[in-house]
């Protein structure tokens, strides 16, 4: 191999060496910093933008409040419930979650798969979501087109916890990474799971 040869490879493998060194660092540098946080016997990574606030009843066992993307409005909120006994079984939820939506426009994902802290059911819906609002007692709703909502139904060995973030769609998709990696899931595992018929 010539002189001007071994120069060039040299140079070439520097170059590549530098590249990676460099790509590293900017990933390191570009990843979102986080915190972990209780809820209830659960251990969730999320953002450190996520702004904790007091839990509204004896059910939630966490609550937070997500940055907005720029254009929305609306509240965009990240709850983790826990009901003694259970909180009914995973087809009725995943039903109630389906119906809290306006067929009209309405998609709808159900899937499944396994975290470090459990075995889960996802379930993602965009469209126009008929929001709870006052006291659940009186069931009012207000209709929110261009919304999104993901649920999860994660079971653990001291039962069943529900995890959900809810708002408007650009600011739950912009999300919607952060909310999988809080438990652990992996979308490239889940596998489609049939939606239960009412």
């Amino acid at each position: 191999m010539s002189i001007r040869c071994r120069i060039t490879s040299a140079a070439v493998f520097c170059l590549a060496a530098l590249m990676l060194v460099y790509g590293l660092q900017a990933s390191a540098a570009d990843a979102p910093a986080t915190k972990t946080i209780k809820a209830g016997d659960l251990n969730l990574t999320v953002p450190e933008t996520w702004e904790k606030q007091p839990v509204r009843s004896q059910f939630r066992k966490a609550q937070m409040k997500v940055p907005d993307v720029a254009g929305d409005k609306d509240e965009t909120d990240f709850v983790v419930y826990y009901f003694e006994g259970g909180g009914g079984g995973i087809d009725p939820n995943v039903q109630r979650w389906v119906g809290s939506f306006l067929p009209t426009g309405r998609k709808v994902k159900v899937t499944s798969g396994k975290s470090p802290q459990g075995e889960y059911v996802f379930v993602d819906l965009q469209g126009t979501w008929k929001k709870p609002i006052g006291p659940m007692v009186q069931q009012k709703t207000e209709q929110m087109p261009n919304s999104r909502a993901l649920s999860v139904i994660l079971t653990t060995k001291d039962g069943n916890y529900y995890l959900r973030l809810t708002g408007p769609e650009k600011t739950v998709s912009a999300n919607a990474d952060a909310f999988r990696a809080a438990f652990g899931a992996d979308a490239k595992t889940e596998k489609d799971r049939p939606l239960a018929q009412e």
